[in-house]
């Protein structure tokens, strides 16, 4: 450790040159030892060292230090040392990049989902809704942006302000999200129900219909051959073949109908079996959520409540995801480097 030349006290300029001039920018002694080093009285340098180390200038370590911010060439040749440790720098590394752009895509389609499910709620005011979940998202992402660069020298009452907004906000997020994929849901299986009950209960109809017509047919055909069979046990074929000449042709219009009402009741069966079908495949669409369901020990016909949990989940990772990723992306980290 070399000793002051000078007969004046350094100032802080001079002070930490000085720790940078130390062999690999480090030195272990206490207060004391510096400030006689430096001409400082105790108080003073134990005031500085902890003013540095929270700005992000020294690492300490016990009684060892270590220079961590990069001191301008006029500051060193101002104190009469010449750098030869370590700089430190901070740069955008490819991880960092990547957490920032990922960030910026969570919080646009977090924000999109948000404002759509806000627009939901606030239907009169559609466009205000949109302008207004519009800027609050970009406020918040430029405070949680402001927070990581200025935490260390920011006063504790502003931080505290701005992490509670960005906490009012993000539940506000959470709620506008839940809102647009609950919606989303219902929607789909609002439509699907309408759908399927329409079609249902137009093939119903007519199928009831189909066999009320066929069934009248079968009745007519019946009473003609029960008439022909009733006049040949009484013992007169005459009259019997008479009656059968005469309801022939009406008994052939009648079979006619009957296979044609036959064949639209057919019809109808199958166009029920594929309604039927439909609904078995928009029940297989909830299959995922029914096993979700039976997982998680609820009731496999329960599915409302396992869409709602699985809609809270994707809620509490989407925004916070963004918003953590941002802080990662503008954390301060530094590394060093023999120069």
């Amino acid at each position: 450790m070399t000793e002051n030349n000078t007969s004046r006290p350094f100032d802080e300029t001079e002070a930490l040159a000085w720790l940078r001039s130390q062999p690999d920018g480090r030195v272990t002694a206490s207060a004391a030892e510096l400030g006689r080093q430096w001409g400082w009285n105790r108080m003073r340098t134990s005031r500085r060292l902890r003013a540095w180390q929270k700005a992000g200038h020294i690492l300490r370590n016990a009684e060892e230090i270590v220079v961590t911010a990069s001191v301008t060439p006029a500051v060193t040749e101002a104190a009469g040392v010449v750098p030869e440790a370590t700089v430190t720098r901070r740069s955008m590394t490819p991880v960092k990049r990547a957490a920032f752009i990922v960030a910026l895509v969570l919080a646009c389609v977090s924000a999109a989902f948000s404002i759509d499910g806000l627009t939901a709620i606030f239907a009169g005011a559609f466009w205000p809704v949109i302008i207004m979940g519009a800027a609050l998202e970009a406020g918040k992402l430029v405070a949680a942006a402001w927070l990581t660069e200025n935490w260390r020298s920011a006063p504790p009452l502003l931080c505290l302000i701005l992490v509670t907004m960005i906490g009012v906000l993000m539940s506000l997020n959470a709620i506008g999200v839940f809102g647009f994929l609950t919606r989303a849901h219902l929607d789909h299986m609002v439509a699907l129900d309408l759908a399927l009950a329409d079609r249902t209960a137009d093939t119903e109809a007519g199928l009831a219909i189909q066999v009320q017509s066929v069934a009248d047919l079968d009745r007519r055909i019946a009473q003609i051959d029960a008439a022909v069979e009733e006049s040949t046990r009484l013992g007169r074929p005459i009259g019997a073949m008479t009656l059968a000449d005469q309801k022939r042709r009406d008994r052939a219009d009648i079979v006619a109908a009957r296979q044609h009402e036959a064949q639209a009741l057919a019809n109808l069966r199958v166009e029920k079996a594929k309604v039927d079908a439909e609904r078995r495949r928009a029940e297989a669409d909830v299959g995922p959520v029914r096993y979700l369901a039976e997982l998680t020990g609820m009731p496999a016909t329960d599915l409302e409540r396992a869409v709602r949990l699985l809609t809270l989940a994707l809620v509490a990772v989407l925004d916070p995801m963004a918003v953590a990723l941002l802080l990662a992306a503008g954390a301060r980290t530094e590394r060093a480097r023999l120069r």
